[in-house]
């Protein structure tokens, strides 16, 4: 039986910023209450609105991903699994949200939205 892990989903928002870029999905394997967010982006200098307060948003469940028994969380955020003979994983492309693809990892993991 493989391992299951749940991933949410959560929205950083940046009050005041143009439309379309006011809000950011990010994802998690924890789910996390909706907070003032400190986030793991660059340096506050380094980028133009790094000053700017944000608020995450309440998470909610995405979906889970299936992965070969042994696996574990190498990190929640991104949300990371190692997995026996693979080593660590970044989920981000097995679950859609980046441009990067994950097609070598179908037989491995498999993202379940819902």
């Amino acid at each position: 039986m493989p391992e299951r892990f749940a991933v949410y989903r959560y929205e950083i928002e940046r009050p005041g910023a143009p439309p379309g870029e006011a809000d950011e999905p990010r994802y998690s394997l924890a789910p996390m209450k909706g907070v003032g967010y400190a986030g793991t982006d660059e340096p506050s200098d380094a980028h133009p609105r790094g000053n700017e307060p944000v608020e995450a948003t309440q998470s909610h469940r995405a979906g889970h991903v299936e992965a070969p028994n042994g696996s574990t969380i190498a990190s929640f955020e991104p949300p990371t699994l190692e997995i026996p003979g693979r080593g660590r994983v970044d989920l981000s492309a097995v679950i859609g949200v980046t441009e990067g693809d994950a097609a070598e990892l179908g037989p491995l993991v498999r993202w379940l939205p819902g």
